[in-house]
């Protein structure tokens, strides 16, 4: 089969890989999408990752053979991979104490699906429904991180937010917080598409970063400040300004995983007594609530898919979703 294989810092290949053999507990689906995930493209900017590997965990597609020790699969299903089945009081991420996002890139890993094929364990295997298509399924991984961002902030009904960052989880969370009952929603941002699907998406107010002092337009809007901050763009500023926007007493989620040294200056925002919360993944039983607001056309993606590719474009995608002023928002490779 045909996979993107990483090879070395800012350069993947698409090459013939032997195809996928299920385990007795697997099931292999061929690959109709794979969503580009910005922990990818990190990965790819910076290096980190063991050469060889497939990347790709955004996906949805078709089984076409199960193991020996699977029920309840069979070829012809739909299926997206999702992190494990619901279970109550222990469904945080299976990872070290010490766990580094940072590394994750070297572990051991199973290869991804930025490929035509892909195996992984029947416990992480999630039904599409029927009203669900395909592309949409693709992308219930980044909304899933949305869902488990609002509902950790304890954002309450009425309140007023701001979203810094407005790449796919950015307008997944701003949808999210809509649903969840703000009041109003601001998103900040320095690239133009990214400004014209959140206002397409009903942002109550788009900041061009790069012509408003967001801190300071967000502090005339509400008169005190925003009641929670969602970090979502891991830019030089944007944690300080998260931190300088939000009211007293108020929260700032930290979602996006800052790969280089960013300001931070306290003396600006510990007076208000705020509050910082880093926020990684989600719990299991949170693909269940994102599925079914995909499945209840509840949440919008068509503003947000600019570009469907094939495999053989990846590389040169990868490249395009770096630049500061791409055009593109999300990225969605079609594998098959």
């Amino acid at each position: 089969m045909k996979a993107a294989v990483f090879k070395e810092k800012g350069k993947m290949a698409v090459e013939d890989v032997p195809d996928p053999k299920p385990e007795a507990d697997e099931i292999i689906l061929k690959v109709k999408y794979c969503a580009i995930c910005g922990s990818d493209l990190h990965r790819y900017a910076h290096g980190m990752m063991s050469p060889g590997l497939v990347m790709g965990h955004e996906y949805s597609g078709e089984v076409v053979e199960v193991g020996r020790d699977v029920k309840g699969f069979k070829p012809g299903d739909r299926l997206i991979r999702c992190t494990g089945q619901p279970n109550p009081g222990r469904e945080f991420i299976n990872v070290p104490p010490r766990f580094s996002a940072k590394v994750r890139g070297f572990g051991p890993q199973k290869p991804g699906a930025y490929a035509q094929y892909v195996a992984f364990n029947v416990n992480n295997a999630m039904r599409i429904p029927d009203g669900v298509s395909d592309l949409d399924a693709s992308l219930v991984e980044p909304l899933t991180v949305a869902v488990h961002a609002v509902r950790q902030s304890q954002m309450r009904l009425g309140d007023k937010v701001a979203v810094l960052g407005g790449g796919p989880i950015g307008l997944f969370i701003q949808q999210c917080a809509s649903l969840g009952g703000a009041a109003e929603v601001y998103v900040s941002e320095i690239n133009a598409a990214r400004l014209k699907a959140a206002s397409r998406l009903g942002a109550s107010r788009v900041l061009n970063a790069l012509r408003e002092d967001v801190v300071k337009e967000v502090e005339k809007i509400t008169g005190i400040g925003a009641d929670v901050a969602f970090e979502c763009a891991g830019a030089k500023p944007t944690l300080q300004q998260a931190l300088e926007l939000v009211r007293m007493g108020g929260r700032v989620m930290l979602i996006a995983l800052a790969w280089e040294q960013v300001n931070c200056l306290p003396v600006d925002w510990v007076g208000r007594e705020v509050e910082l919360k880093a926020c990684y993944e989600y719990y299991n039983s949170e693909w269940v609530v994102a599925m079914g607001l995909v499945e209840a056309k509840k949440i919008r993606t068509e503003p947000m898919v600019t570009k469907i590719i094939p495999l053989t474009d990846i590389d040169p995608m990868f490249k395009e979703l770096l630049k500061p002023d791409t055009d593109q928002i999300q990225a969605v490779v079609a594998c098959n």
